[in-house]
């Protein structure tokens, strides 16, 4: 097959050809060029507080191990045994000196040497140079308790990955001296979609919010949109987020006690992040290309499974020092709206079931996606880094879709 970038992507990003969604050959291509190369959500710091915690996850379809080794230095690796491939860590987490393969007992220790083999001698005479056959090494950095790693050992350090997103993410990690941690458990959760469909929705997609969870807004008797001031970002080119201004002095979170420890703690907050960042924004909707996303407090990963299928997976990020009255009203919050029982998670997991579905037939993956809300009227201002349009628009549709095809190399695909 050879599709070439025109054929797929506007050079504007302002239409996609439906098949960058069904593709199976264009899912390949994913994994080894956007997955194989980006710098990927893996976990929170707090997952692994002492030496030899470890964690088990996955970038793209790759399973891993995050780990930190006897010394306490963070370390990833490709769950698999470099013998015959079986996985050699099947615990979702735990705290490891080794991890040991149960089909042939080969075994590694914490910074993925191999240092076990049984009937060495007996059945290899000794000539196993196991110093070549260690755990293939996943590249691992951190950013204020967000641990990222890629298998391009060549890449941009993740700080320079990251760019001018860091001055948004300051605003839920950085807010206080303790910064933050994770409330324990993942969610994790099947959908009939395709990854790249979720993660746009979650780079900034204000435009459904008003129809798709028009449901949710009269129970819970939320303020319109149309009362703040929404913009919507492109901090880097593919890391895009939505960012709800409101008056100062105006509630963060629907729920009192939130309410009220936002005010208790909000002059810490500008003091460490000035006012535009601690006092004045409401709440902030975004991605880090090309999957890890955040919607308040719930951070998201959207794991490919198959052109047509995403596993999702779901946090609850609070700032460590909040009274624990606080953390638990935030976790009921995140209960009720997102996660496999919340009800904002409902309507988009149909929307975005139904997309992927809709777009398979050999009719409608001639179609394409429109995105051309808003385009060329994007602007810049001094006081927030990024290209600015004021919602709704689809300037973050288009700049996770330029971002993607950049990486994904498209001429004589």
């Amino acid at each position: 097959m050879t599709i070439t970038r025109e054929q797929l992507v506007a050079s504007d990003g302002s239409w996609v050809s439906r098949k960058a969604f069904v593709d199976p050959e264009i899912y390949q291509r994913e994994q080894e060029l956007v997955f194989g190369h980006c710098w990927l959500f893996l976990g929170h710091v707090s997952q692994l507080p002492r030496p030899r915690d470890f964690i088990t996850t996955y970038m793209g379809e790759e399973p891993v191990i995050v780990t930190r080794d006897s010394n306490g230095v963070l370390r990833g690796f490709i769950n698999t045994c470099r013998h015959q491939g079986m996985r050699v860590c099947r615990a979702d987490k735990g705290n490891a000196a080794a991890f040991t393969c149960s089909y042939h007992a080969w075994t590694y220790d914490t910074t993925g040497a191999l240092i076990g083999v049984p009937k060495l001698q007996a059945c290899y005479y000794g000539e196993l140079d196991k110093s070549q056959l260690g755990l293939l090494p996943v590249r691992v950095e951190s950013y204020k308790g967000l641990i990222f790693g890629t298998f391009d050992l060549e890449a941009a350090p993740l700080l320079e990955y990251l760019g001018d997103m860091t001055w948004y993410l300051d605003i839920f990690l950085d807010r206080r001296e303790g910064g933050t941690e994770l409330i324990p458990g993942v969610h994790r959760w099947m959908m009939n979609s395709n990854w790249k469909v979720g993660s746009v929705n979650n780079a900034g997609d204000n435009y459904h919010v008003a129809y798709a969870h028009a449901s949710l807004s009269r129970i819970q008797r939320r303020p319109s949109n149309e009362a703040r001031t929404v913009l919507e970002i492109e901090a880097q080119p593919g890391h895009t987020l939505v960012h709800f201004g409101i008056e100062e002095g105006g509630a963060r979170d629907a729920n009192p006690v939130v309410q009220a420890y936002l005010k208790e703690t909000q002059a810490e907050a500008v003091n460490r992040l000035g006012e535009q960042r601690g006092k004045r924004t409401a709440l902030t909707v975004g991605l880090v290309f090309p999957n890890f996303g955040w919607v308040g407090s719930s951070l998201r990963v959207y794991q490919p499974r198959g052109p047509n299928q995403t596993e999702m997976q779901s946090y609850v990020l609070v700032d460590r020092d909040a009274p624990q009255e606080v953390k638990d009203a935030i976790r009921r919050g995140y209960i009720t709206t997102f996660g496999p029982s919340g009800m904002l998670e409902q309507d988009d997991g149909e929307n975005w079931t139904q997309v992927t579905a809709s777009s398979r037939g050999p009719l409608a993956r001639r179609l394409d996606f429109q995105y051309g809300m808003g385009l060329g009227r994007e602007y810049y201002d001094e006081s927030m880094p990024g290209r600015i349009a004021r919602g709704p628009s689809e300037n973050i549709h288009r700049s996770f879709h330029t971002r993607w095809a950049s990486e994904m190399n498209l001429d004589g695909v």
